[in-house]
């Protein structure tokens, strides 16, 4: 088995401030001790000075514009898991280590993304658009990995040798060790792993005690290391808190990118497609705006999300500013994976037809773009009805008959019984006679024929039977 380890060092911070950017010096602290302590800040806040482990109080003190927010396990958590829900697009084996650890087992993988430094490659682009500094390390355990992560060091290791190599070069201070341990091998004056191993066994065991042993055993692959899996949910539902109140759509699809990357991973993981997205967006004040994303055909990619939301975000109004973001998807579809095809068919040409009109619906409205099907009906005026667009097209009349009826039929003169239409029309011999209708009280009785006008022009016209006999045009070829 392959290991890859992603430590997320400055989750602390991403937590708080999603996507926030550099907008002023920011840190965020935790109680340590006897009073808070810096654990974690941005750019600006550390080229003033303010490092990892310094006293808030001291922080704000040095940079009085420095904000300083309280930590938030609870959002650590959360955003863990969102990684975790995105990185199952990678693997379905996949490894939560709080507070601020993931690791996914990418041996079955390798085949798929055509070897590690390919996967490698995706797995960062994604971290960077989720906008998480992560560290990757690649191992044949899962402590090791972990481990060699939390230290920095970004490794592919293929084999025990060379994992317990770069183990050995580590720091004490780099090993998960306890601290009163830690503390006492320093006093016996080793620095290093290295140093550690080159104990004899039985007094390392005296020492350090059997669970530091039987860790260890785990890190270097000596010992077996078991591992809950992570369990995605049964439905999607995700709520993403802005670090400040939005007003524009553009930023709005910003930030809902990192929720529609997620949905991306658990729907692969699953093998199942969305076709209804529900969202909420939440403002300072007032009920919350609510919208539904509808797809034609399940779909799980978060370009195709994306591009519908873009279109759609253009027909919201926003009655206030927006403060947090929610995602629920309900239904899962199957949508298992297809070989690739030598030419592109019809499928192709129907995924794409779908796309678009689930993008004109997304701009335009559901009630603005519909499909037509047909209707067990003779008469042309009630032979079709509207319906969803890629519904079953229906069974009814399919003769000659044009596909653009007039929506009311136009009265045609008559010059020595012919119909007249910018000059006199040219009738077809065959005729189409309908007489129905009589049970619902909207009954006809017509002779429709095909006819040409100057022009080469084809219209579809028809004669009353009975009464006045008045011609009409109905419809166009």
């Amino acid at each position: 088995m392959l290991w890859l380890a992603i430590h997320l060092p400055a989750l602390p911070l991403e937590a708080l401030s999603p996507g926030g950017g550099e907008a002023g010096p920011l840190a965020v602290s935790a109680h340590r001790g006897k009073g808070e302590e810096i654990i974690g800040c941005n750019g600006l806040a550390r080229a003033a000075g303010i490092v990892t482990g310094m006293k808030a109080a001291a922080a704000r003190a040095l940079l009085s514009e420095l904000r300083v927010l309280k930590q938030s396990p609870e959002r650590e958590q959360r955003m863990l898991e969102g990684v975790a829900l995105w990185a199952g697009r990678f693997t379905s084996s996949i490894v939560l280590s709080p507070p601020n650890g993931i690791i996914l087992e990418i041996g079955g993988s390798l085949r798929l993304f055509e070897g590690v430094d390919p996967l490698l490659k995706q797995i960062r682009l994604g971290l960077d658009t989720l906008e998480h500094r992560g560290v990757c390390c690649v191992a044949p355990t899962p402590g090791g990995a972990l481990c060699l992560a939390e230290a920095g060091r970004t490794l592919i290791l293929r084999d025990r040798s060379a994992l317990k190599e770069a183990l050995c070069e580590l720091q004490l201070n780099e090993f998960p060790l306890p601290a009163g341990k830690r503390s006492m091998l320093y006093g016996m004056g080793l620095r290093r792993v290295a140093d550690l191993l080159a104990l004899p066994r039985a007094g390392l065991s005296r020492r350090l005690g059997r669970e530091s042993l039987e860790l260890m055993g785990r890190l270097f692959g000596d010992n077996p290391d078991p591992r809950p899996l992570f369990q995605p949910p049964e439905c999607f539902l995700r709520r993403l808190e802005l670090p400040g109140e939005v007003a524009s759509s553009k930023a709005l699809l910003f930030a809902a990118k990192r929720l529609l990357m997620e949905l991306s991973g658990f729907l692969a993981a699953r093998q199942s497609g969305a076709q209804r997205l529900e969202w909420m967006l939440f403002h300072c004040g007032g009920a919350p705006t609510r919208f539904v994303l509808g797809l034609l055909s399940p779909a799980r990619e978060t370009a195709s999300f994306l591009e519908l939301l873009r279109e759609r975000l253009e027909r919201v109004r926003l009655g206030a500013p927006v403060r947090a973001i929610t995602l629920r998807v309900d239904e899962l579809h199957p949508l298992e994976g297809r070989p690739m095809m030598l030419f592109a068919g019809d499928k192709q040409g129907e995924e794409q037809g779908d796309r678009l009109l689930e993008r004109l619906q997304a701009r335009l409205g559901g009630r603005a773009v519909q499909g037509i099907r047909l209707v067990a009906d003779h008469r042309p005026e009630r032979a079709w009805s509207f319906c969803a667009p890629g519904s079953e097209p229906g069974e009814g009349c399919r003769g000659s008959r044009p596909v653009w009826l007039l929506e009311k039929p136009l009265r045609l003169e008559a010059r020595g019984g012919w119909p007249c239409w910018h000059g006199r029309l040219r009738l077809e011999p065959e005729r189409e006679r309908l007489e129905t209708g009589w049970w619902d009280g909207r009954d006809i009785a017509r002779d429709y024929f095909i006819a040409h006008a100057e022009g080469g022009l084809r219209l579809w016209v028809y004669r009353e039977i009975g009464g006045r006999r008045h011609w009409y045009l109905h419809g166009l070829f």
